[in-house]
């Protein structure tokens, strides 16, 4: 408007200089004839007078209006600003082809830059570099086709900080509909956008939790309608999540089920109390399965119900049994008699209970007397109370229990009783228990004397062990025997020179006490080896161990002309264990690969012992020959006890080498050779593997 008005001015002002010019010309001296212009050119002059006055007072009037204006236009573009600057955000007005043409103080402020330097916003770090191409698009789109645009974007702080914006584009139209400015609005919604990411997360590992329950899972809103499921449930219905919120009105629910759990619902949504009941629901294959059904409110901050939580738990295998239980329960008297089992009805809150004849047998209660949980407790064993204590507290929440603690009767006698209680049914929301228990005080004794005649055969085993190593150990105490004869012989002999030669007595006196030692250590080894005592963990060097045993064993094995070889590795951990047993079942695998290869006259009568270390911090030895095998028939049977290939085995060796290894937390295990022969190995835990007893 000022370039118009400006344009409009001069050329008044040009026009009416133009005509002071012309009347100053016509009124010249000697331009008309006579000296006085004629009358007709005088009038004219007076109206070209009057009309460069008239024009002198326009141009004062437009200079006027156009200082006027000016002002205020000056004026209104102050209030603009102000207003401008005035708004909480980021402002920016640009020009209908999109270039910034001015920014509000809080745009230069918050990014520390020029408008020059923000006209080049495209092309510098003012929008993050990710962001960067989903703007320019959004924007160039929305420029070119005139219609307003949204962005979430993040903007460059002066101190290099991105934070997130909401960025908001407006054309202004003229009255012809043409864009005669774009405004732009960016709102800082930094704190809005993490939070939503933040939600987001939680949903996500809100969701991730609930999909990781082994149960079926749903959360529904504060009606009661199916939100969401789930994975679980989704696999175990077989059916899509739209589906699933129609179990009103699908097969989901038994048809017998329905109605029943139709009004629980109608009665639990408005009420927000938490509800448990059990419900027949159908699996993807058709089938319908007992679930228990609990459902708990959760409450915002006013009191009011949010959402629901709803679990189904898989009942059916607990079902079937208690509706076995108690068919044997209502005929199986002779049977518990027999069996020693007991039977017992129990409301563990009232403290009412209802037991079989045998359970008072079992208890040496009298019948007519009324059983409570403290008579029972007094006559728990004291070592097992705790255990009773914690079974009893689990009882009173309402989930099974199962138990096994010893009691000590009236009479003094101590029992072993073991027994199982499931909930069947609620009485006044109180869990009531069916249950049985036994005198396995029998089975107990059993178990024990089992053990005790395992170990017995263990240590039998050892001992007869002993006659077939009777010549290795003459062998072995013969040669320091003999030497300390020899030694002490030439010691004499030395003693009686003359001179006398006491150096070489000396050191023939050190030989002969050597020798005695090592006779000693031989004798100490055989008692060690074949005395009775209880497993002794120690630290073991199992190559020590594997040396010990193949000397024991070398004139046996020379005798039967058997070739020993051994790799032992160099590296070899120790391991926790009882040296003694450990050194028993590498005898035995010896032992049995020597007497493989006994029948063997065509082939040399190979034996390798290996020891190496294993992934997962375990040791193994191997004992390898070149014997007869194994027959595909035998190795099922291989390490059961009594169970032999010799003709003058007992079948226990193995037996007890397994057992003796698998209480070192270890494997022992056969395999036939690609040629002939077979391999033994044992494999266990390195020292600091092995558990606490």
């Amino acid at each position: 408007m000022d370039a118009t008005r400006e344009s409009s001015t001069e050329e008044v002002t040009r026009l009416r200089d133009g005509l002071n010019d012309l009347v100053r010309l016509m009124t010249l001296p000697g331009l008309w004839m006579g000296g006085e212009p004629p009358h007709t050119v005088t009038t004219l002059l007076d109206a070209l007078l009057g009309i460069a006055t008239d024009l002198d007072q326009r141009v004062a009037q437009q200079t006027s209006e156009l200082v006027f204006a000016s002002e205020a236009l000056r004026e209104s573009e102050r209030n603009s600003r102000l207003v401008v600057d005035s708004i909480p955000g980021l402002v920016a007005l640009l020009t209908p082809d999109g270039d910034v043409q001015f920014v509000n103080r809080q745009i230069l402020e918050y990014t520390g830059r020029t408008l020059d330097e923000l006209r080049k916003w495209g092309t510098s770090d003012t929008v993050h570099p990710e962001d960067l191409p989903h703007v320019v698009q959004v924007f160039t789109q929305s420029i070119a086709s005139g219609t307003p645009y949204e962005i979430v974007q993040r903007l460059r702080r002066s101190d290099g900080v991105y934070r997130w914006f909401q960025n908001n584009g407006f054309p202004l139209r003229d009255t012809s509909g043409d864009v005669v400015r774009w405004c732009v609005l960016l709102t800082d919604v930094d704190e809005r956008k993490r939070a939503e990411d933040a939600l987001r997360e939680s949903e996500r590992e809100s969701r991730l939790i609930v999909d990781s329950i082994p149960a079926l899972v749903a959360t529904l809103t504060a009606q009661g309608d199916v939100d969401v499921v789930n994975n679980r449930m989704l696999e175990y219905f077989g059916k899509p999540q739209e589906e699933v919120k129609q179990w009103g009105t699908n097969d989901i629910v038994h048809p017998e089920d329905l109605p029943r759990v139709a009004q629980i619902f109608r009665q639990m949504i408005p009420s927000g109390d938490p509800h448990e009941f059990e419900v027949r629901v159908r699996r993807f294959d058709g089938v319908y399965r007992w679930f228990q059904l609990r459902g708990r409110a959760l409450h915002d901050n006013t009191g009011g119900i949010a959402r629901w939580y709803v679990l189904l738990t898989d009942i059916d295998d607990r079902k079937r049994a208690e509706a076995e239980l108690r068919e044997a329960y209502n005929g199986f008297a002779d049977a518990q008699r027999l069996s020693k089992t007991g039977s017992f009805i129990t409301d563990l809150v009232g403290d009412d209970h209802n037991w079989s004849e045998e359970a008072y047998r079992i208890f040496e209660f009298d019948s007519a007397t009324k059983v409570t949980v403290q008579r029972v407790r007094d006559v728990i064993h004291p070592d097992d109370l705790p255990a009773f204590e914690s079974v009893i507290a689990r009882g009173m929440t309402g989930v099974n229990v199962d138990f096994a603690f010893r009691i000590v009767t009236g009479r003094g006698a101590v029992k072993h009783v073991r027994g199982v209680a499931h909930v069947v049914e609620r009485v006044a929301g109180r869990p009531m228990f069916v249950g049985a228990l036994q005198d396995v005080t029998d089975s107990k004794s059993a178990e024990e004397a089992l053990n005790r005649a395992r170990s017995e055969l263990a240590r039998v085993s050892r001992v007869t062990t002993l006659s077939a190593l009777t010549a290795s150990i003459a062998h072995e105490v013969n040669q320091p025997l003999s030497g300390i004869i020899t030694n002490a012989s030439t010691c004499l002999r030395m003693l009686d020179g003359n001179p006398p030669n006491v150096d070489g007595a000396r050191e023939t006196a050190r030989r002969t006490i050597r020798d005695g030692h090592r006779a000693a250590d031989v004798i100490a080894r055989l008692r060690a080896l074949f005395t009775k005592k209880e497993l002794t963990l120690e630290s073991v060097d199992l190559n020590e161990a594997t040396r010990e045993v193949m000397a024991l064993s070398l004139s046996d094995l020379q005798r039967n002309r058997v070739v020993l070889q051994s790799e032992l590795a160099d590296d070899l951990p120790n391991i926790t264990g009882d040296r003694i047993q450990l050194q028993q079942v590498i005898l035995n695998l010896l032992r049995n690969a020597s007497d493989a290869m006994t029948g063997v006259p065509d082939r040399p009568r190979q034996l390798l012992v290996r020891t190496e270390r294993e992934n997962g911090n375990r040791v193994r030895l191997t004992v390898r020959d070149a014997g007869v095998g194994l027959g595909g028939q035998d190795m099922d049977k291989l390490f059961d006890a009594f169970y032999t290939t010799k003709s003058d085995g007992m079948g226990i060796g193995l037996s007890i080498s397994r057992s003796i290894v698998e209480r070192h937390h270890g494997r022992l295990w056969a395999e036939p050779n690609d040629g002939p022969g077979a391999t033994f190995c044992f494999s266990v835990p390195c020292a600091a593997e092995v558990p606490s007893a």
